[in-house]
């Protein structure tokens, strides 16, 4: 019994080779056995092929019925794997996995798609402001022209509605003569077609062509209000129309 007991107490007493301690509590085992330790850790932690396909499926977003069909195995067998990965890299979740794993490609593909979407609607908007720069440019410069020389039909009518309500300033007679004609063919036409058209185009396009009328009447150096004789019955027409029809004079007030 005594030799039992000393038996005993030598063991407990014993440390195993390799793990002694100093009193500091540091770890005295050799160098070869904390690389053996290292290499059976790394081994215990290291995804099998299998795992890590359903590793890379799993950071692409992909589901368990979806990462089970493009491996062609069940879903039990997918989830088997994953407790095995989770447990490996000790996490509770898909979640914390990703996270552990480092950023989904998911959340790169939205940052990319994002980008995209960003660097689209830039370049939409760069391409709207530059088109509206264009025509803003080009209608300046027809409007110059136009204003240069105002003697074609089109070119006549666009400037007659751009001043469709500046009673000042001259007009020429084929500016405002071409326009009158437009006023002119385009009731008649209308009038054809229904009466109704016709007064309707009549009341919208009466305030350019009051706005013209005085214009050409300064334009021969006379007041816009000769217009008001156009209330008198054909008498009106004809005196306003004969003042229309003069040559412009240039020295003379509006």
């Amino acid at each position: 019994m005594g030799s039992k007991g000393q038996r005993l107490e030598t063991r407990e007493l014993e440390t195993p080779a390799g793990l002694e301690k100093s009193a500091g509590g540091v770890d005295e085992r050799s160098p070869q056995q904390l690389t053996h330790r290292k290499i059976s850790m790394t081994k215990q932690q290291a995804l099998s092929a299998r795992e890590q396909e359903v590793v890379d499926h799993l950071l692409t977003g992909k589901s368990n019925k979806l990462i089970a069909s493009a491996l062609g195995i069940s879903d039990r067998t997918v989830e088997f794997h994953l407790k095995n990965i989770f447990a490996k890299r000790q996490v509770a979740s898909r979640t914390e996995l990703i996270l552990k794993l480092g950023t989904s490609t998911v959340a790169g593909r939205e940052e990319i798609t994002e980008n995209r979407a960003s660097r689209s609607w830039a370049t939409l908007l760069r391409e709207a402001v530059s088109m509206i720069g264009k025509e803003l440019r080009m209608e300046n410069f027809m409007k110059a022209s136009e204003e240069a020389n105002p003697e074609t039909f089109f070119g006549a009518i666009r400037a007659c509605f751009a001043k469709y309500a500046e009673f000042n300033g001259r007009a020429t007679r084929p500016e405002f003569w071409w326009f009158a004609l437009f006023i002119a063919l385009g009731a008649s036409a209308l009038a054809y077609i229904s009466e109704a058209l016709g007064s309707v185009f009549l009341i919208v396009t009466l305030l350019p062509l009051l706005a013209a009328g005085a214009r050409r009447l300064h334009d021969t150096s006379r007041s816009g209000w000769w217009q008001l004789f156009l209330l008198v019955p054909i008498a009106g027409i004809v005196i306003v129309g004969s003042l229309w029809a003069l040559p412009p004079e240039n020295a003379g007030s509006e």
